[in-house]
């Protein structure tokens, strides 16, 4: 589509053109932009979706802008899309956003952020904020984020944390381990493939199917080690013995 057809779907509020993404090129960016500026909040949330798609500078751009918009799931959007964008030169206004931003969630997602682009120069802006921060869930987010930048302490802080005997909670914090991103830490989860115990319900609508803290582990460890495993890994299976086993001497060899 031409950047002016794609402008035209946006403003009568059609949908299917973010799910055919091939129709949504680069050029569109700079003729969505005012769109973000539209009494609609709909219409300003599916510019976001096609500046997403758009990519590019004012993709971007129309991103950071969105990060302030006035209606929560358009702040939302914006700030889950800008995982798929930002850089390392984009750092200033991410640990901007994550300082300042009055919206939790959007805090949340910029400390996420940070931790992925950027590096050890960076642990004491990611950092900062966490000392006024009241949302826990962004100070968990930040919490990784220097896990994941290389701040010592707060990678034993979590390995410290996967020792809770609350199965659930350990089952929420292993999840978290292919975000820090290191296969060194491989290791040190192996004892959680002893924990048998219910974890985390993977029912359909939320139905009583609870895989086990084990096999919460091996699905994270797989995504972590990038699929090491000689047997089939699903985020609902339940695991045999023999595959657990199979995956205990996997991380014996790291």
């Amino acid at each position: 589509m031409s950047p002016q057809q794609v402008v035209a779907s946006v403003q009568q509020k059609q949908w299917s053109i973010v799910e055919a993404p091939s129709g949504i090129g680069p050029d569109a960016g700079p003729a969505l932009l005012p769109l973000l500026n539209d009494k609609d909040a709909e219409i300003r949330e599916l510019t976001v979706w096609s500046l997403d798609i758009a990519g590019g500078k004012s993709g971007k751009d129309g991103l950071f802008r969105a990060l302030q918009d006035r209606t929560a799931t358009v702040r939302a959007a914006a700030a889950r899309f800008l995982h798929h964008h930002a850089t390392a030169a984009d750092l200033p206004l991410i640990e901007k956003e994550l300082a300042t931003n009055k919206d939790e969630y959007v805090r949340e997602q910029m400390a996420l952020v940070a931790g992925k682009i950027g590096g050890p120069q960076d642990i004491p802006a990611v950092g900062g904020p966490k000392g006024r921060e009241k949302d826990e869930h962004t100070r968990h987010a930040i919490d990784l984020a220097l896990a994941r930048l290389g701040d010592l302490g707060s990678r034993e802080a979590y390995l410290q944390a996967l020792l809770n005997d609350d199965p659930l909670t350990r089952s929420s914090l292993i999840a978290d381990l292919p975000y820090i991103h290191d296969p060194k830490l491989a290791p040190r989860v192996a004892p959680l493939l002893d924990d048998v115990r219910p974890g985390k319900n993977v029912g359909p609508s939320h139905g009583p199917y609870f895989i086990r803290v084990c096999d919460v582990t091996i699905n994270a460890l797989d995504e972590l080690l990038v699929h090491p495993f000689p047997f089939t890994v699903d985020p609902g299976r339940r695991y045999t013995p023999a595959e657990i086993t199979q995956a205990k001497a996997v991380l014996s060899r790291l």
